[in-house]
């Protein structure tokens, strides 16, 4: 009984249609494979760019807000400095712990410590 052999499947056949078949069938899933890989890889791609656009979105934000923590610190220093040249001296109680980074912050800037 002759056999067909086919390269791309390293098997035999019994007929050469078999073998054809076996070929196109192997193609048709080297072609999914390759398409899923494809798809993954947009995906990944895709996901990467909406995160880094997110990303992007939310460190604008930030700036803004350190934009107008700085600007609400120069108007603060800038009037209690004018209370202070006006008057000497400031008295300010706080148990706000929150509170104590922006006044070391503060007196920094307005005594040059």
């Amino acid at each position: 009984m002759l056999k067909y052999y086919s390269d791309k499947t390293n098997k035999f056949y019994d007929t050469p249609e078999e073998a054809n078949r076996a070929e196109f069938a192997l193609k048709e899933q080297e072609n999914l494979a390759k398409i899923k890989k494809e798809r993954e890889v947009a995906y990944a791609k895709e996901q990467k760019e909406k995160e880094l656009a997110e990303r992007k979105v939310a460190a604008e934000k930030v700036d803004k807000a350190r934009t107008k923590l700085i600007e609400a610190q120069k108007e603060y220093a800038a009037v209690l400095g004018e209370f202070v040249d006006k008057y000497h001296t400031y008295h300010y109680s706080t148990n706000n712990a929150e509170e104590v980074p922006f006044l070391f912050g503060l007196f920094n800037n307005l005594f040059g410590l």
